[in-house]
């Protein structure tokens, strides 16, 4: 289906937007910037801006020529949201990809919108240290990721939301601010950071966020199990929540043909517990989810890595209470 675009002029609104960014940071649209449609509606044109202030500078143009601005960093997750009615300016973040301030000793970190989540592995690494929602698609954009706030999170630690103590955002008509800060304790009244993480966008674009950080695990291991039905599988992750076990996270699929199943669980669905912490509360959290599982619906550890039809696009706990 060839993408459709809106009534605004290609031509003069890409001028006014080279004005601002520069000749080589606007173009209307083309093959190459086929990732920026959404739903089938092409933007009227692309621009890139290199710095806060260029992204203000095209939020003020926008505003007061009354132009629909949508921003995006690598495009991995745009179907999430509504249809657009209307879509003027396609907003690009990748070139605000720094990491602009990281403090190992104080288990902060701050980065551009733009950055993704392997970027930040290797400096984090080096210092044993993590974003405990990292496992999360890793060519993801910070800025994005947070905007849409995706419902996934894992059991131990929580979600971006938990890890997000200050942003600086660009408002609709053209200002940067900036919420709490960066030390962990920096909120008084109420906290504007998280107002605008799940705002999918429309109270601001999001262009610089600090983080608390976590010592990454001393180890980690994986558990497959398999439970009779989903409802079995959603009470069993409700009571791994409850527990506080040393879980990273639950993903669900359908189990095909897996060797050592039991006949009445055969195509049923299949767990994978992913565990990290110290060896000991691995071992800790393995036992007692496959005695758990037990109890949920007849599920037993599979000594095969299961044959799956490919996993649901869910992450379990958010899944069970949707």
């Amino acid at each position: 289906m060839t993408p459709r675009t809106t009534m605004t002029q290609t031509t003069p609104l890409v001028a006014d937007l080279r004005a601002i960014v520069g000749p080589d940071r606007a173009h209307p649209p083309d093959p190459s910037t086929r990732r920026f449609i959404l739903d089938g509606i092409a933007p009227s044109a692309v621009v890139t801006p290199g710095s806060y202030e260029e992204v203000a500078a095209v939020m003020r143009f926008a505003n007061h020529h009354g132009l629909a601005v949508i921003p995006q960093g690598h495009g991995t997750v745009t179907w999430l949201g509504n249809t657009p009615t209307r879509y003027d300016i396609a907003l690009s973040l990748s070139r605000l990809n720094a990491i602009v301030e990281y403090e190992p000793a104080d288990l902060t970190i701050t980065c551009q919108a733009g950055t993704t989540l392997d970027h930040l592995a290797a400096p984090l690494a080096k210092s044993r240290q993590m974003l405990p929602f990292s496992r999360q698609t890793v060519s993801a954009c910070i800025g994005p990721l947070l905007a849409l706030q995706r419902r996934e999170s894992n059991l131990s630690w929580g979600s971006a939301r938990d890890f997000t103590i200050g942003l600086r955002v660009v408002t609709a008509d053209g200002r940067v601010i900036r919420t709490g800060g960066k030390v962990v304790k920096n909120v008084a009244g109420y906290d504007l950071t998280k107002l605008f993480i799940g705002s999918m966008g429309t109270l601001g674009v999001i262009v610089e966020a600090t983080f608390k950080l976590a010592p990454a695990p001393q180890a980690e291991q994986q558990v497959d199990l398999e439970l009779a039905s989903i409802a079995d599988a959603c009470s069993f992750a409700s009571e791994l929540r409850r527990r506080g076990l040393s879980v990273w996270r639950v993903k669900l699929s359908r189990s095909t043909a897996i060797t050592g199943a039991s006949p009445s669980l055969r195509g049923a669905i299949t767990l994978t517990v992913d565990l990290a912490g110290t060896s000991a509360a691995i071992e800790r959290s393995r036992r007692e989810a496959i005695e758990l599982a037990a109890r949920s619906g007849g599920s037993h550890e599979l000594t095969h890595s299961p044959k799956r039809e490919g996993p649901l696009p869910v992450w379990f706990p958010h899944f069970c209470h949707a």
